[in-house]
């Protein structure tokens, strides 16, 4: 199972989906995609854990990952 956590205002907010060839699952994964392309879009930065640390990553959507984690672009001056 992989999950996405989002900072933002409110806290944070997770999103999970599974790998299993479901219907279920492949929707879980396509909805992870589309909030991780909407995030970079927007201008968050997105890490990935891997080997139990989080670091940036540039790369295409990986449903294998473990964690993503999306932080917001700090606003004011």
């Amino acid at each position: 199972m992989g999950r996405i956590i989002v900072a933002n205002r409110r806290g944070h907010q997770l999103v999970e989906w599974e790998t299993t060839d479901t219907e279920e699952a492949r929707a879980g994964v396509a909805e992870a995609e589309r909030i991780l392309k909407e995030a970079r879009a927007a201008g968050c930065a997105i890490s990935k854990k891997v080997d139990g640390v989080h670091v940036l990553d540039r790369d295409p959507f990986d449903p294998q990952a473990e964690e993503y984690q999306i932080i917001a672009p700090v606003a004011g001056g």
